[in-house]
């Protein structure tokens, strides 16, 4: 197989250009921008102290790389809903608020990516109705074979502190003919994993504030599939792609909540994968009891944040305590569904448990979410409690990695082994948490 389609976008200069929608292409209809905030990726309805670094930041240049390898050429045949996508998200990048003069339009660099950066003419519609097979041919490059490791290391090379780079591909790796003797094509995907774990950790030990969010889309694919060993199979059926961002965390959190990631075009995002470094402080504050839920005397003042005299509540053979805690996780990069999975928690007293919600308190200015630290025995148990939001791969990037790589049909939502891409992105980042919060229970 081959991999991906890398753009590079060098779009437009910065000029007082006013728009009110975006171009079209004969076939799209056109919509509005919509810059509402994302509900799958981060309720962050305050995001106080994300504004105040942007504006120490200037605005991103967007690089653009979209992948022109062979194996890229069934998603730009005819009208698909990849082009669709491409457009659309690179159309509301190209005029989203990111922190340049109003009415002034972000700068994109455009490029193809297979063993070398292709760069185009900085015109996003131009860029988008030379989606055509014959037309990725004719630009060059080796598009018979693509290494991943080699093109996302490609890509963090030029990667500034300004920068937010955009890599569009189908993500398959290409071990390639020579695995197929001994079968072992498992041996380059850890290989790949390894060194796609080193251009990573290499990027962040530069870039403390260095992160990556992936975006799992659908298209019709109508042209030739590659397997593992490169073997051509003719299909026309609905195939994953890829859409990556990397950057500085604050200019990634800017775009997600400048762009609803549910409004872009096509079939849109089906699941969504965030990484970045570990949190100093979460900030929190722990509310008063709740009625039929125990009680205790609080004191928030205090480091760690302390309740005292804490009681069940017996009603006959039913005890009852319960803790709620007011979180603010807007300067967490991970997406909702990440954030209320308790599974994502780990709690340092197993006589305890946790439940997560929405904040719906009167300081939705502060908070984002609420834990509810609920005891699971009759007994309270005292001390310090530490609640830990733990770095765990989300488990859709198993359910769709095809572990075999060889026949399609078999594995037609799924890309050849994508775990060990995920992977080595999530132990670049060599963290076990995201971050934690400790009570004092006496």
């Amino acid at each position: 197989m081959n991999t991906r389609l890398l753009f590079i976008a060098t779009l437009l200069l910065c000029g007082t250009i006013m728009i009110s929608a975006k171009p079209s292409l004969p076939s799209q209809t056109n919509r509005n921008l919509n810059t509402s905030t994302n509900e799958n990726i981060n309720s962050n309805k305050h995001q106080a102290s994300v504004i105040s670094k942007i504006s120490t930041l200037k605005a991103p240049t967007i690089n653009v790389y979209l992948e022109n390898s062979g194996s890229m050429d069934g998603y730009v045949n005819g009208n698909t809903d990849f082009e669709n996508a491409v457009y659309d998200y690179l159309s509301d990048l190209q005029f989203a608020d990111l922190g340049v003069k109003s009415g002034a339009k972000n700068v994109l660099n455009l490029n193809y990516i297979n063993s070398k950066v292709l760069k185009q003419r900085p015109d996003v519609q131009e860029f988008i109705r030379a989606l055509e097979p014959k037309n990725f041919k004719i630009k060059g490059g080796d598009r018979g074979t693509s290494d991943i490791s080699t093109i996302i290391d490609t890509i963090l090379s030029q990667t500034g502190p300004s920068d937010v780079s955009v890599f569009i591909s189908d993500c398959i790796f290409s071990p390639g003919k020579k695995y197929k003797k001994g079968d072992n094509a498992d041996e380059y995907l850890k290989t790949q994993e390894i060194s796609i774990r080193g251009h990573i950790t290499q990027k962040i030990s530069e870039r403390s504030n260095f992160s990556i969010v992936v975006l799992r889309l659908l298209s019709g694919f109508n042209g030739t599939y590659y397997n593992k060993f490169d073997e051509g199979q003719r299909i026309n059926d609905k195939r994953p792609f890829y859409i990556w961002l990397m950057g500085d965390k604050v200019y990634l959190k800017k775009i997600l909540d400048s762009i609803d990631i549910n409004q872009i075009e096509g079939s849109g995002v089906k699941n969504v994968y965030m990484a970045s470094t570990m949190l100093d402080t979460i900030p929190f504050s722990i509310s008063m009891p709740k009625p039929g839920k125990g009680s205790y005397k609080l004191n928030n003042s205090i480091e760690p944040k302390t309740i005292s005299n804490a009681k069940v509540d017996s009603k006959g053979d039913d005890k009852k305590f319960e803790v709620s805690i007011s979180v603010d996780f807007s300067n967490i990069l991970l997406p909702e569904e990440y954030l209320m999975d308790e599974h994502n928690y780990d709690i340092s007293n197993s006589a305890y448990n946790v439940e997560i919600k929405k904040y719906s308190g009167p300081n939705a200015d502060k908070y984002t979410h609420e834990i509810k630290l609920i005891l699971d025995k009759p007994v309270i148990s005292r001390g310090l409690i530490t609640i830990s939001m733990i770095n765990n791969i989300p488990q859709w990037v198993y359910e769709y990695t095809d572990e075999v790589g060889k026949d399609v049909n078999n594995a037609m939502l799924k890309t050849y082994g994508f775990k060990y891409l995920i992977k080595g992105v999530n132990d670049a980042y060599s963290i076990k948490k995201y971050g934690q919060i400790t009570i004092n229970i006496k």
